[in-house]
């Protein structure tokens, strides 16, 4: 039987103008350079976006991570990483009314399919100070600010943003050479002018007839000048980027067992507004029930219709299993655009074969069990924790499986079942407010969540918690290099 978990911990959410007070503190003690992207006009007290896009250079990554694990309120609930921006998921903050979480963005390379088409290095180099109420800060100058807001979505998404493309048009009409000159060293002078005049024109049409020549002459002068690693780095990209969004590493899963009159609905539906931006995609899907047994057909064809579906019933209740079983895994390798949290709204396939009723034989249902990928973590709502508790405590051995069906869940065995189940395990009480519930679920999967995060950040910065336990701090310097 596994250890008993800690209780969830219950934080306040930090305020937006406090973390960022913070983040740019230890940043600067980090000696990572650094500047706002974008949607800085709110600070320090909100932020006009959904996240806070910083550019750095690759190198300065592992600092940038421990100044984000230094801000002792606020926990990393997520991360992922690809070689043009690293993705940090923060609980704990609130930027806005009602939020709690903040999604922090590490761009470390300005890039089209692995070809860049502006140098990180000469961006830094050229950010210009600003002040926000006590925060000073770095954001790029304003040509290099329109191109990237622009390029966001046209050169890497082949359309155009409209809420950034009124301050690239002023920016532009005000400084067309400075724009030009800017774009001409990775798109020639006839891609770059006809970008800039398109925008400064105003006509979208001709803007969005400037993507095909924009990506063929930067393709182009980049295999050109240099062809192996112009090569290497767009293969690079697609290997990347093929793997990220079919790992299952970038799915995240939760459990909520109960029946419905626990409340297990409402909890869900709770729980989707709290966990905003804790990851990239936050969904909700509900597995199947168990197959309908034989035995449970009734009325005028309960005779020979009856017969006939006791003989077909065991074949098809594995036949179902299988499918289930099938599309769950595959459903761990389906394309995701980002981490992705999915929060599961029952799990009755997986009920102890000798509660099912279906006709499958018992072995086949126990494999399918083994067989189903375990969640994350599993929430189950009960009624009567204290009869659950002693049951658990008790320490017989159980015939159960890793799950119960609903109808179960009030039987001194589920404890001890459910103990068994997934990697992590907490009993909320159903008989609470429906507020309290939710919180304490809330603290449970974002609990989870750290701890994995965690585990992913040691893998991945190995050498940054050794110097760390060394006390490697002798030596890093402060403020902008």
């Amino acid at each position: 039987m596994q250890e008993a978990l800690p209780p969830p911990s219950r934080t306040q959410a930090m305020p937006f103008s406090s973390f960022l007070a913070a983040l740019f503190q230890s940043l600067a003690r980090e000696g990572v350079r650094f500047c706002v992207l974008r949607n800085y006009e709110g600070f320090p007290s909100a932020n006009a976006g959904n996240d806070i896009d910083f550019l750095i250079l690759p190198s300065e990554l592992p600092r940038a991570i421990r100044a984000l694990r230094s801000i002792r309120q606020v926990r990393i609930s997520g991360y992922t990483e690809l070689p043009f921006v690293a993705n940090v998921f923060l609980a704990g903050v609130c930027p806005a009314p009602g939020s709690r979480a903040l999604q922090i963005d590490f761009d470390l390379n300005l890039t089209w399919k692995g070809l860049p088409y502006l140098s990180a290095e000469a961006v830094l180099e050229a950010a210009i100070p600003r002040q926000a109420g006590n925060l000073e800060f770095f954001v790029p100058s304003p040509v290099h600010e329109a191109i990237i807001s622009l390029f966001g979505s046209l050169l890497i998404g082949g359309w155009l943003k409209e809420k950034y493309f009124p301050g690239v048009q002023r920016t532009f009409a005000g400084d067309r050479s400075g724009a030009i000159a800017a774009l001409l060293p990775q798109f020639g002078d006839k891609a770059a002018t006809g970008l800039v005049d398109a925008v400064i024109d105003g006509s979208r049409d001709r803007i969005l007839g400037c993507i095909g020549p924009l990506r063929a002459s930067l393709a182009r002068r980049s295999l050109l000048r240099r062809p192996v690693r112009g090569a290497l780095s767009v293969a690079r990209h697609y290997a990347r980027v093929f793997a990220f969004r079919h790992s299952p590493q970038q799915l995240e899963t939760v459990c909520v067992l109960g029946s419905d009159s626990c409340g297990k609905t409402q909890l869900i539906e709770a729980l989707a507004p709290m966990l905003r931006s804790s990851a990239g995609v936050v969904e909700k899907r509900l597995l199947p029930r168990r197959p309908p047994c034989a035995s449970e057909a009734s009325g005028a064809h309960a005779g020979a219709d009856s017969s006939a579906g006791s003989s077909r019933g065991p074949l098809v209740s594995m036949a179902k299993l299988v499918f289930e079983l099938l599309k769950e895994w595959r459903s761990r390798f389906a394309e995701k655009k980002a981490l992705t949290l999915c929060i599961f709204e029952g799990y009755d396939l997986l009920a102890g074969p000798q509660r099912r009723h279906d006709g499958g034989p018992m072995w086949f249902a126990r494999l399918a069990g083994r067989l189903f990928p375990s969640p994350d973590l599993w929430l189950l709502l009960a009624a009567d924790l204290d009869a659950i508790g002693d049951a658990d405590a008790d320490g017989r051995e159980s015939k159960g499986e890793e799950a119960l069906p609903p109808e179960e869940f009030r039987r001194p065995e589920a404890g001890r079942s459910f103990a068994k189940a997934g990697n992590r395990r907490v009993l909320l009480d159903a008989s609470q407010a429906a507020g309290s519930v939710a919180e304490e679920a809330y603290a449970a999967i974002i609990d989870t969540l750290a701890g994995r995060a965690a585990r992913q950040l040691k893998r991945r910065f190995r050498a940054l918690d050794a110097a760390d336990a060394a006390g490697g701090n002798e030596g890093r310097t402060g403020g902008r290099a």
